[in-house]
């Protein structure tokens, strides 16, 4: 199933959030996938060497690599997508001129889009590949474009706007302009 080159995207806080996240996103994929994780490769931040995070891994059978410091491309696939990701993040926030603390909905739009096209190695969606579900693009808006919310009749008086501008940031989520 790791051909599938499917992206999981969890937005934390703090990197304490990092065990609890990691356990919810095994069950998630364990469930979805109906095979175990066998290996998982990180940085050696903090966040992944805890005497508990390395006990849950040793529990679950799940071998941690550590990589060396400061080598990102011994972890090729995910430091390429971290920068496709960071890249696609960056245009959108800055195409748009939008704040930085949008970073969060381009992000997670980043995300939905990567996984809803074609790797190269693969030639194939991932999405698909994982749900084995035609993907479609219709649904798809720019990210940060104006558009305008409706404002319902009891809303407003009767001179009152009958829509208010608002900024499309992600595919299911609107962010007032006023």
């Amino acid at each position: 199933m790791s051909l599938a080159k499917k992206l999981w995207l969890y937005l934390i806080m703090t990197k304490s959030e990092v065990f609890d996240v990691f356990q919810k996103f095994k069950i998630l994929v364990e469930k979805q996938s109906g095979k175990s994780i066998k290996i998982l490769r990180t940085d050696g931040g903090g966040e992944y060497t805890s005497k508990v995070f390395e006990k849950f891994c040793e529990d679950n059978g799940v071998v941690h690599e550590v990589t060396a410091p400061y080598t990102p491309q011994h972890n090729g696939l995910a430091d390429r997508r971290n920068r496709s990701l960071l890249d696609m993040t960056r245009s959108m926030i800055k195409l748009k001129k939008l704040s930085n603390t949008f970073w969060g909905e381009a992000v997670r739009t980043a995300a939905y889009i990567l996984n809803r096209c074609p790797t190269k190695k693969l030639d194939q969606i991932p999405k698909k590949i994982w749900t084995g579900c035609n993907q479609s693009a219709k649904h798809l808006r720019v990210f940060g474009s104006l558009c305008y919310m409706h404002i319902p009749d009891a809303k407003r008086r009767k001179l009152g706007d009958k829509s208010e501008p608002i900024y499309w940031l992600a595919i299911m989520k609107q962010v007032h302009t006023g």
